[in-house]
């Protein structure tokens, strides 16, 4: 189920029983206040707050449209594979020893080679990775520029992008390093996969302003899971124009978070 009321004595009360049934973080789904709630008068109009929580996560969207659309026996199927093939929770999966044994025997003797032929390199690098985890993978490079784009193919994208993107951007991380590694220059590495970024861009500013109406109702600052520079930078580029709201990121690397907060 994509989206579903919920009511209770409080905004916030209603909100933590959505969460609690439905099975997700505040930063998954959009949030709708359909009735703010009353506190009444000696227990006189007193009236429950009501709101309506909508799925924005793009893998959670895509596994309830599997389930709702998918016939039984099909189901079924989806269940086992993803019971067979987990989400990488865990982006320790990358080994640090296997990645650096990788970049030892992918590194070219000549690091002068045009970006082009350096792009290939890297995109044959991350490839190598991803199938030291027996994930089988094909690869494509747009380059524009200084930014270099490694589009990703294959059946097992779900463990590939990981939980919230983890595990895609630990290899976006990776292949950035290997680049720069092989050629002295100023370029931007993006790795994606099934057109993830740009659902992930659409998710993060819907959740910027979702979490921006949520500062202004509650008078408190609204802090943010940990997440990448420059999925940080999509947030405070959308609400740079909401003149009654200001963003800022605290703590350090690789737990610097973003913070929103109304003036």
């Amino acid at each position: 189920m994509l989206q579903k009321t919920f009511t209770g004595r409080t905004v916030e009360e209603a909100v933590q029983l959505g969460l609690s049934e439905m099975n997700v973080t505040e930063n998954q789904v959009k949030i709708d206040v359909l009735k703010p709630g009353k506190k009444g008068w000696f227990g006189f109009g007193q009236c429950d707050a009501e709101v309506n929580l909508t799925i924005i996560d793009p893998e959670l969207k895509k596994l309830a449209d599997l389930n709702t659309t998918a016939a039984p026996a099909e189901k079924s199927r989806s269940v086992v594979a993803i019971q067979r093939e987990p989400f990488i929770k865990d982006t320790s999966e990358l080994k640090k020893s296997t990645a650096a044994e990788l970049l030892k025997e992918q590194k070219p003797a000549d690091g002068r080679l045009n970006i082009s032929d350096n792009a290939e390199k890297t995109a044959d690098y991350v490839k190598a990775v991803i199938s030291a985890l027996d994930i089988k993978v094909t690869s494509a490079c747009r380059i524009k520029g200084n930014d270099i784009t490694i589009e990703l193919f294959s059946d097992e994208a779900a463990r590939i992008i990981g939980k919230h993107g983890q595990v895609l951007n630990a290899l976006q991380v990776l292949a950035q390093t290997y680049f720069q590694n092989i050629q002295k220059s100023f370029v931007t590495v993006t790795i994606d996969i099934e057109n993830y970024r740009a659902k992930r861009k659409e998710t993060l500013e819907t959740l910027a302003l979702n979490m921006a109406g949520k500062a202004k109702a509650t008078k408190r600052p609204v802090k943010f899971e940990p997440m990448p520079n420059y999925e940080r930078k999509i947030m405070h580029q959308m609400l740079t124009r909401m003149k009654d709201i200001e963003t800022y990121s605290e703590g350090r690397e690789p737990n610097r978070y973003l913070v929103i907060k109304a003036k």
